[in-house]
């Protein structure tokens, strides 16, 4: 390694020798190159051969660096870092020495012409999947809301407070519906999912919520979507989760004051708030078979829990408002939100919270998918 590719990169390391040098360094940020870092640095490589700036070129872990030379003499030289969303830094360094090699500037605009445009990033309302196997998603809005229940609002448990404002500063991408026995059974048979096949209690597979699946048996669906796409897939916070599912409402449900059967499935032998009493199907029901909330959301309300990422703690106090995951303290439990099949109706409030060991399995628990989006 030459003395100043050397220097350059310590230039990098420490602002104050990049000051001196910086007369013949150029640069630009917040380039995205793809939704992912290998996606980013396959894109930087192929841009810095293709820009006819590289005589020699070599990837790092999180870059790529290519340059110029003759006569022993480094006269261009470009280095490309890409952080996990795939955005990248680039700079451009160069020594005109006796009239040899293109402006630091020239170098660079050269290189960001040559650039494919990225892909636009999916919008709110906007409905789409990331492969034939995969679940489909909705794109939900940023926004704040009170998570939690008011002190009047009825059968409300201490859990559900303090209630507190949460802001979400982000759009992400959730599952339309709860993740099906289709949806799991493809990730079984590409290999993933630790290969288990989860019971259907005899009552169908298809398109009915997958069930008799832990916290810890979504984690490996999650992760397997995540390889198979390169993005990134989660499940959702707790804050995440109530505020999907009230969909700008601060009433009990999404629905209003109170819910009926033809609205969600749950066991409607007992009713909530002055409704009336409805049917007890006494089994899951294929998802979608109700009308979405507001966010384009299915099935938020009843049919399956849906797990979340959350540990669950005794209440608020000292909850993230921002959207992140509450993942300190006593872990034991996970949470899991929004009631099932075999639930009376107050236990599907939106603020009503439940949770189970993470390897616990059960015939009324499944879960929903998230995917981060990056602007």
């Amino acid at each position: 390694m030459s003395f100043r590719l050397l220097a350059l990169i310590m230039a990098m390391i420490f602002p104050w020798l990049s000051q001196a040098m910086a007369s013949g360094i150029a640069t630009k940020s917040d380039v995205r190159l793809g939704q992912t870092r290998a996606e980013c640095l396959s894109q930087a490589k192929d841009s810095i051969s293709n820009a006819g700036h590289a005589i020699s070129l070599g990837v790092s872990k999180n870059g790529a660096y290519g340059w110029k030379s003759g006569e022993d003499k480094m006269f261009n030289f470009l280095y490309i870092t890409c952080s996990e969303s795939g955005i990248a830094e680039i700079l451009s360094y160069s020594e005109q020495n006796k009239g040899a090699g293109d402006s630091a500037e020239a170098v660079l605009n050269t290189l960001v012409s040559a650039l494919p445009k990225a892909p636009a990033l999916p919008s709110p309302g906007q409905v789409f999947r990331d492969c034939p196997e995969c679940p489909e998603l909705v794109v939900v809005p940023s926004g704040s809301f009170m998570m939690g229940s008011p002190e009047s609002e009825p059968e409300r448990g201490s859990s559900e407070g303090p209630r507190h404002r949460v802001t979400l500063g982000y759009a992400l991408a959730v599952g339309k519906f709860e993740v099906t026995f289709a949806e799991w059974d493809a990730c079984v048979a590409g290999g993933g999912c630790d290969g288990y096949r989860p019971k259907d209690e005899g009552w169908g597979r298809g398109r009915r919520p997958v069930i008799n699946v832990s916290w810890d048996d979504a984690k490996t669906y999650v992760k397997w979507l995540s390889q198979k796409t390169g993005q990134r897939y989660r499940l959702l916070s707790e804050s995440e989760w109530e505020y999907v599912a009230r969909a700008g409402t601060n009433t009990p449900f999404n629905t209003g004051q109170r819910i009926t059967t033809d609205q969600a499935n749950f066991n409607g032998d007992a009713t909530y708030n002055g409704s009336s009493k409805g049917r007890d199907r006494k089994r899951t029901v294929e998802v979608g078979s109700f009308p979405a909330n507001s966010f384009g959301l299915h099935d938020v309300h009843g049919n399956v829990w849906e797990w979340t990422a959350d540990c669950l703690h005794d209440n608020y106090s000292g909850a993230p408002s921002d959207g992140r995951a509450w993942t300190t303290g006593d872990c034991k439990l996970r949470v899991f939100r929004g009631g099932s099949w075999l639930n009376y109706p107050g236990v599907l409030r939106s603020a009503y919270r439940n949770g189970d060991s993470p390897d616990s399995r059960n015939y009324h628990v499944g879960f929903r998918v998230a995917r981060t989006i990056t602007p």
